[in-house]
C-alpha cells in the first residue's frame, strides 16, 4: 500500500510503521471518524507455510489494556490485513538507539509490567497463550511510560497433549533452545526471551551481533546490581527446569532485588571472613611451626 492511498474506502494510509519478515505495518486514519489505526498487512504467498490467522485468533481472545484490540479482519487474494488498536509510542529497540542502555531501574519497573501481561497470557483457560517473540522491537513504551506488547504472529495456544511445536520458529538470539528442537515451547520459554530482553536493555549488547553470547552482566557494567544479575541468569538458563517454572516466581525476584543483593552482600563478607580466619589461622601454625624449629636448632647447636 502507498501513502495516501485509500483502504477499503475508509482508511487513508498516512506512513508504513515498521517492517518485518511476515509483514508490514501501517498507520492509517478512518477518514470517516478521524481515528488512528495499524493496519497489519500480511502476505498469503510468502507466507504459505505459517498459518497466517493464527495472530487475529489468538488476539480476538484477549482483553487486556497491555495489549492491542482487534478491530476487523480483511482478506484479499494475495493478503490477510488486520486492523488493530494504534499503539502511539515508542519501541525499545528505538529507544535503545537513543540511549545506548537503559538504568536498572527503570529496566525493572518495565520488566514487571511485561511480567503482568504474561502471566495474563499464561493463565488463559482453556489453552495458555506463549508469546515467543519476546525482544525490544515487540514491545512498546506509551507517552505515559506504560508497557505494551505487540506482534503476536509466532504466538501460539499451550496444548497438554502436544509434544511439540509445528514450527520451530523465533527471533534467533532471543528465542528460546527449544524454539529449534524437539521439545514444546512452555511458559518458561517466555522466560527466557524476556531474560534475553532485560540483558539487551541493560547492557545495549545485542545477542543477535558477536559474540553471540550472555555474559554476566556485571563483566560489561559494574555499576549493575548483583540481583538483577542473579536475574537474568536464572532466565536463561539453557535447560528449561533450571530457569523460573512461571512469571509469578520471576515477579517475586525482581519485586525483592534489594534482598537478593543483601543476600550476597552477606554471603561475600561470610566467605570474606572465612578467608580471613583461615589466613589468621595459618600465620598463627606458620608462627608456632617457625619457634618450634628455632627451638630444635638450638637444642642440635647445644
Amino acid at each position: 500500500m502507498k501513502k495516501c492511498e485509500l483502504f477499503d474506502g475508509r482508511y487513508k494510509i498516512l506512513k508504513v510503521l515498521g517492517e518485518g519478515g511476515m509483514s508490514t505495518v501501517y498507520l492509517a486514519e478512518n477518514v470517516n471518524l478521524g481515528t488512528l489505526w495499524a493496519i497489519k498487512e500480511i502476505n498469503k504467498v510468502s507466507n504459505s507455510k505459517v498459518d497466517l490467522l493464527v495472530e487475529p485468533n489468538i488476539l480476538k481472545k484477549l482483553k487486556h489494556p497491555a495489549l492491542p484490540r482487534i478491530f476487523d479482519i480483511i482478506e484479499s487474494d494475495n493478503s490477510i490485513y488486520i486492523i488493530e488498536d494504534y499503539i502511539e509510542g515508542i519501541s525499545l529497540d528505538k529507544k535503545l538507539l537513543r540511549s545506548g542502555k537503559i538504568p536498572e531501574q527503570t529496566v525493572i519497573m518495565w520488566s514487571i509490567q511485561i511480567c503482568e501481561v504474561l502471566i495474563y497470557l499464561h493463565n488463559l483457560k482453556p489453552n495458555p497463550i506463549i508469546y515467543r517473540d519476546m525482544k525490544p522491537s515487540n514491545i512498546m513504551l506509551t507517552k505515559d511510560n506504560r508497557i505494551k506488547l505487540v506482534d503476536f504472529g509466532i504466538a501460539r495456544e499451550y496444548k497438554m497433549d502436544s509434544r511439540n511445536d509445528t514450527a520451530h520458529i523465533g527471533t534467533r538470539g532471543y528465542a528460546a533452545p527449544e524454539q529449534y528442537g524437539l521439545a514444546q515451547s512452555d511458559v518458561r520459554t517466555d522466560i527466557y526471551g524476556l531474560g534475553v530482553t532485560l540483558y539487551h536493555l541493560l547492557t545495549g549488547k545485542s545477542p543477535k551481533e558477536a559474540p553471540y553470547e550472555i555474559r554476566p552482566i556485571r563483566e560489561i557494567d559494574e555499576s549493575l546490581s548483583i540481583g538483577i544479575e542473579h536475574v537474568i541468569d536464572v532466565c536463561t538458563k539453557p535447560n528449561p527446569d533450571h530457569r523460573y517454572q512461571s512469571v509469578e516466581e520471576l515477579v517475586g525476584d525482581l519485586e525483592n532485588i534489594d534482598e537478593i543483593n543483601r543476600g550476597y552482600r552477606k554471603k561475600g563478607i561470610g566467605i570474606k571472613l572465612k578467608l580471613a580466619i583461615m589466613i589468621f589461622l595459618l600465620s598463627i601454625f606458620s608462627y608456632i611451626t617457625y619457634l618450634g624449629f628455632i627451638k630444635i636448632i638450638g637444642f642440635f647447636k647445644n
